[in-house]
């Protein structure tokens, strides 16, 4: 049996969570559901896959600090490789593959989900491993429970032992899109891979790519990749093998996942009162139903709304009616360039 180290990928900026998620502290070294932060959930969850023998992170210089403090202390055997700046994930994954032994299974993880059913993720990854040691490269796809237009979407087709071929991956689609594909049975694309280390390098058809990255992983220095990093195109993992290989494969995962990509989404995965709200920090709720409120430094109370999210930090005061809480992500950019007046 082949070796199966997990490669966690934690970048972004997790603006979409503002104002609780900032750029020096993105969403995933946060604790969103008064737990753990999902950065710690994901190297646990890791560290129980059948066959792991140890994790590659791959992070940004301005989080390298966050995660080798994570990372202190652990059981498991790990390296941090450290991109001098985002080339998104396929430059990412290439360099895991890179430091890794070419028959090690990558199982690749963002550090920013949130799985609910360990179990149930470890029976999934499994079969995906096996599927990837006979040369498969496999994709997560959840399986969904609404027409969700917040994610990209996977068509199964044939039947393979373990999962079905990829027949098409749909972008992010509308609502009536959505609705159709739910009905003809396609699933979420979770943005979770697993493929040998070999293979992954086989499939990039980019040589450019390769030759840029391989001399940044040859020339790093205590983990941080050279500026020959930059010379790699910015692509993701997708666009880059995913969407061209001949041997993509989907196993359905059905273990309670999130990306958490937005209040609503934290709404969703949170533990509710009886009439749906979920309040957390020096926060009070009065006639008010199925909504979010979070407070940090200050006392918040929130009357008489209904389906709203309130999150109050240091950094600022968030109110938004769950249902657009998408339209976050451009917040901290019109602050920044003084169009907040508008």
């Amino acid at each position: 049996m082949s070796h199966v180290r997990c490669v966690v990928l934690s970048g972004g900026s997790g603006t979409r969570l503002w104002p609780l998620s900032v750029e020096a502290r993105p969403k995933q070294f946060l604790d969103l559901l008064g737990g753990k932060s999902l950065f710690d959930a994901t190297i646990e969850r890791a560290a129980t896959i059948p066959g792991v023998v140890g994790v590659t992170v791959v992070t940004g210089s301005s989080h390298a600090h966050l995660v080798r403090e994570a990372m202190s202390g652990r059981d498991i055997q790990s390296e941090v490789l450290v991109e001098p700046e985002p080339r998104n994930t396929g430059p990412a994954i290439v360099a895991a593959a890179l430091v890794s032994d070419p028959d090690d299974v990558l199982v690749i993880l963002p550090s920013d989900h949130l799985v609910l059913d360990s179990p149930a993720f470890n029976e999934t990854a499994s079969a995906a491993v096996s599927i990837a040691e006979s040369g498969g490269v496999v994709a997560f796809g959840c399986v969904p429970d609404r027409a969700e237009v917040g994610y990209g979407w996977i068509r199964p087709g044939d039947a393979v032992e373990g999962g079905f071929m990829i027949a098409e991956f749909v972008e992010k689609p509308g609502a009536e899109r959505a609705a159709e594909l739910l009905s003809e049975g396609c699933l979420w694309n979770s943005g979770m891979f697993v493929a040998r280390a070999g293979t992954i390098l086989e499939e990039v058809d980019d040589p450019a790519m390769i030759d840029a990255v391989t001399r940044s992983v040859s020339e790093r220095a205590d983990g941080a990749l050279s500026v020959a990093f930059l010379e790699a195109p910015s692509i993701s993992f997708d666009h880059q093998v995913m969407e061209k290989t001949s041997q993509g494969i989907v196993v359905p995962l059905d273990a309670g996942w999130s990306d958490i990509g937005s209040w609503q989404a934290v709404w969703e995965m949170a533990e509710k009162d009886k009439t749906g709200n979920v309040t957390l920090g020096d926060s009070v709720v009065i006639d008010t139903t199925n909504s979010f409120v979070r407070s940090t430094s200050r006392r918040v109370a929130v009357v008489g709304l209904d389906d709203v999210v309130v999150v109050e930090t240091e950094e600022g005061v968030l109110v938004i009616p769950r249902d657009r809480a998408q339209e976050v992500r451009g917040i901290p950019a019109r602050f920044e360039g003084n169009d907040h007046h508008r």
